[in-house]
This record gives structure tokens, sequence and C-alpha cells, in this order.
């Protein structure tokens, strides 16, 4: 399973995380946690051939089909499966990149997956663009037509609410653990105001935001500190016991975290490397 990200154009660094490229095979995919991790993000994916995915709150497999897919934000993870070794590309959005510009409320897209062009009116040269993405092998070729794409898809309007950026700065910088009141109390919003304000702007309370991105710091402890048992990585992570952690993480993975581990994921730990960038801020240059 080879993994390829490219950053994006500095006009695009608020709204776009990365564009990147994945190669999946069915042998690459034989383990059952061989899963892609929640995160929050939107993806637009690419493939000339079918993928079929399914989030661990779900019992069905869906297809995506040819062209072009959207993921909503990403609360679960999500196993894929190929029947032929497929090359799939992709755009991570950031969690405020489509505020305002989906007529469909963004909390109904949590963790869906859908043809683009259920959300989005595409005309002729998106069409084109989506094709020339999910076919050519050339990936300069690729990522010029993939940023022409993302850009009528925002409408060329790049701007955002500095104050919702920086609500979810906050919560990243302290990895997800943080309380409510404290949201509350830096940017002297009522707490009604402050989930209506998540909700409308990326489909998710602020709570969720941080159960999600406190599971990921976990996962990336897991990869920085291999010595550490359960229990201590559970602890640093800001969970009160294990016991609280296995059950908030089997809603997240489906599977308890120590037979989860065991496996030897290409996908986990592809999303651990992302993780620690998202948390460094290198897709968020400032």
């Amino acid at each position: 399973m080879q993994y390829l990200e490219y950053q994006p154009p500095a006009y695009f660094s608020q709204h776009v995380e990365c564009f990147w490229e994945i190669t999946l095979t069915p042998a690459g995919l034989s383990q059952p946690f061989e899963v892609m991790s929640p995160d929050c993000t939107f993806e637009i994916l690419f493939a000339d051939e079918p993928v079929f995915i399914k989030s661990s709150i779900e019992n069905t497999w869906k297809q995506m089909l040819p062209g072009a897919t959207f993921i909503g934000q990403k609360t679960s993870s999500f196993n894929f499966a190929v029947r032929e070794p497929v090359r799939v590309f992709g755009i991570r959005f950031k969690p405020f990149a489509f505020a305002n510009l989906i007529k469909t409320p963004l909390f109904h897209l949590n963790d869906h997956v859908l043809p683009l062009h259920n959300l989005f009116e595409l005309n002729r040269s998106d069409r084109k663009a989506i094709q020339g993405i999910s076919t050519t092998k050339k990936m300069a070729k690729k990522i010029e037509m993939a940023e022409g794409l993302a850009l009528r898809l925002l409408k060329k309007s790049f701007s955002i609410d500095q104050t919702f950026r920086a609500q979810l700065n906050y919560i990243m910088d302290r990895k997800g653990m943080v309380k409510i009141n404290d949201l509350l109390s830096e940017f002297n919003t009522s707490k009604v105001t402050l989930r209506k304000h998540f909700i409308h702007k990326m489909g998710l309370s602020p709570k969720r935001v941080s159960r999600i991105w406190r599971m990921n710091y976990l996962l990336e402890l897991q990869k920085i500190k291999p010595a550490y048992n359960l229990t201590e990585l559970c602890l640093e992570a800001g969970f009160f016991d294990q016991a609280h952690f296995i059950k908030e993480f089997k809603s997240f993975f489906g599977a308890c975290p120590r037979r989860f581990f065991k496996q030897e994921s290409q996908l986990v730990r592809i999303s651990q490397e992302t993780i620690a960038k998202r948390f460094s801020h290198q897709y968020d240059p400032r």
C-alpha cells in the first residue's frame, strides 16, 4: 500500500489540508483493522475503478463508483475494500471548508458517502476534470486539475470565520483535552451560541470535535511511545480510567484497543503520521 501526499498552494492552505494518493490492493486490505481514522475532515475521492467503503458505525458496505465521491466529516473510522489494485486520489478539506457553500445542513453529512454531483452542480469543465483526475497517471497534471476543481467548488471564496478557526485551533492545541467552560471563557460566548456556531460551520459540536481529536492524540501516543501500556496511554490522553477509554475507543473503531493495535495496519500508520502533522500545524501554517 503506497501513500503519497502533496501540499496545496498557499492560497488553499486555510481550506485544503493536502492532496493525496494511495494504491489499494486486495491483499493489502485483507486485515480486519485496515481503517482510516476519524478526524473531522471532509474528503473528495477520485478513482477509475469501484472501491467499497464502510464506516465503523454501519453494517453494510457502500460502493464508490468510478468518478468523484464526497465523504462527509469523518467522526468514525472507515474501512476500504477493492477487488483489484486501485489508485485513489483525494482532496482532504479542513473542517470549516464548506461552511455556507453547501445547501444541505452540514450535520446531515457526518460520515456519509455520496457522489459529488449529489451536493454540487457540476458543469462540463467539472466533469471533464473529474474524469481526468480519476484516470490520468501523471501526478502533476492530476494535482493541477484537482486545484481547478477545488477552486470552483469553493466558489473562489477564501474568506473564513477567523473566530471559528481560532476556536478549532484552541481545541487542537490541547489535543482535545479541553472543557467547554474553558472555551466559553476564552472566547466570551455562551454554551448555546458556541454549539450553534460549531454545528452551523462544520456540522459537529465542540464536544464531539474534542472527543475525536483526543482519540487522535491517543493514536499518536501509541506510535511515539510504543513502550506505554494501555493504561499509561489512556491516562496521558486525558481519559478518566481504562474502562472509560475502552468504551470510547470501541465507539470509534468498533473493536477493543488491545486487539486493534495488535494488527499491523498500514492505514492506521498513515493516519498516525497525518495526526502528527495536524497537531504540529504543518497543515495550517501561521
